[in-house]
């Protein structure tokens, strides 16, 4: 009789442990918030985006928290406040923050080249008609302010002398002080560059053209925190890799996301995303460059920005280790 009431038992305790594992995969998983900071509504920042509607982030039981930050210097504050977890923002003030010995690195790429265009009032023709014009610029201490001066010192305008600056915050604020009149040109990244021309704006050439190396927008954060918190620093980069990865594999999806977030036509969603498929612009593989970081560097020390006596490294402003150890474990759809 024992016997007979052992099997029935013993097959039970042989079967528990796949129920409990069935049910521990029914149960959703806790996740745990980061706030994750942007500059502005761009093309830029759609892995981001696509990463929290198909659910990548809750996959490695993260829940990304948007927070708008118009620039380069939010970045440092809130990643060095806490008030950040993670940073789609400029190299600039990274390294910045590095040389005074602040915590504050790069992780990976999200953008390898400037996929910006030089956007004017219909009344200049030619860079050398700005003149005295009023430049749009995001700050004072990050990239579009730079590239600008090189394209302008190659048609002959100097700072400060031949044309004023005006700090605006992102390409959506430039494109609506366009609109205003209130400044005379600026550095538009696609689509937004697109949506000027159909608005009868001049776009007088491509700022790759005269910058042809730089590295533009990266996934940054604390060095401090991420040493205290890998498992979730890997997390988010898994997430943005298959997220990048999607971007490149669904052309209509991708658009329709990005002319939402965007508010914009999906016209031109759909145009921005051959560009930035097809130029690889949008870092597939996250791989930061070293050339374009190294030509960022010489610029902020041009600047005096980044002390002369520098010798660039960049192993200096990057926390290493994350990416790769991302890479090896990223779910392939």
């Amino acid at each position: 009789m024992r016997g007979k009431i052992a099997w029935p038992v013993a097959g039970a305790l042989a079967l528990l442990p796949l129920l409990v594992a069935a049910v521990e995969a029914q149960t959703p998983r806790e996740r745990e918030t980061v706030q994750v900071g942007l500059i502005d509504r761009t093309f830029f920042p759609q892995p981001v985006m696509i990463a929290i509607q198909n659910g990548y982030f809750a996959d490695e039981g993260l829940n990304a928290n948007i927070r708008f930050i118009r620039s380069g210097e939010g970045q440092a504050e809130g990643l060095t406040k806490g008030e950040l977890q993670f940073a789609l923002s400029s190299v600039e003030g990274i390294m910045q923050n590095v040389e005074r010995g602040g915590p504050l690195r790069l992780l990976a790429a999200n953008s390898g080249r400037l996929s910006h265009f030089i956007i004017t009032q219909k009344k200049f023709a030619r860079v050398e008609d700005l003149k005295g014009a009023t430049v749009g610029i995001l700050t004072l201490t990050e990239g579009s302010f730079f590239n600008w001066q090189d394209i302008a010192l190659k048609h002959g305008l100097r700072y400060p002398e031949d044309y004023k600056v005006m700090q605006t915050a992102g390409a959506g604020a430039r494109h609506h002080l366009l609109l205003g009149g209130k400044i005379d040109v600026g550095l538009q990244s696609i689509p937004w560059a697109y949506v000027a021309e159909d608005a009868g704006f001049n776009n007088l050439g491509a700022a790759s053209d005269y910058v042809p190396d730089w590295q533009f927008t990266t996934y940054n954060v604390n060095g401090e925190w991420a040493k205290a918190n890998p498992t979730k620093v890997e997390g988010f980069l898994r997430a943005i890799l298959r997220a990048t990865d999607w971007i490149y594999r669904n052309r209509a999806q991708s658009a329709e996301i990005a002319a939402r977030e965007m508010n914009i036509k999906p016209s031109y969603a759909e145009r921005a995303w051959d560009y930035y498929t097809k130029t690889g612009t949008l870092t597939r593989d996250l791989a930061l460059s070293d050339l374009g970081l190294r030509r960022v560097f010489e610029t902020q020390v041009k600047a005096g920005l980044l002390p002369a006596s520098l010798t660039f490294d960049t192993t200096r402003y990057v926390a290493g280790g994350y990416l790769e150890r991302a890479r090896a474990t990223v779910r392939k759809d």
